[in-house]
């Protein structure tokens, strides 16, 4: 999943293509920080281009309860849509660009 909107990045070059590349909850402290990385356009990050830029974004702890009982990358990038400058009227994109995780390999036990 991610976000499509074109944006200037803080180094005034346009990135359409943001998606969440990194989550963090911090059930002790009820913190959340969400890691948005831009790229240059979709097919910059099909072909591993890497970002334009990374932001860290804190959530406010007022909506650390938006979080909890659901999948948070997705309440994650209607959070974004909903409360960043810019992202309100981004398109979501649900394409899958990464490779499909291999299963693990179960070692044989010897006895």
């Amino acid at each position: 999943m991610a976000i499509i909107k074109e944006l200037n990045t803080k180094f005034g070059i346009g990135a359409s293509y943001h998606r969440i590349t990194a989550f963090n909850i911090s059930y002790l402290n009820k913190k959340i920080t969400v890691c948005v990385a831009s790229y240059l356009s979709k097919e910059a990050r099909a072909t591993k281009n890497h970002p334009i830029e990374e932001v860290d974004i804190s959530i406010p702890f007022s909506d650390y309860r938006l979080f909890l009982d659901v999948n948070p990358i997705v309440e994650g990038y209607n959070w974004l849509k909903q409360n960043v400058i810019g992202f309100e009227d981004a398109l979501d994109d649900y394409d899958v660009l990464e490779p499909p995780l291999a299963e693990p390999i179960e070692e044989e036990v010897n006895e």
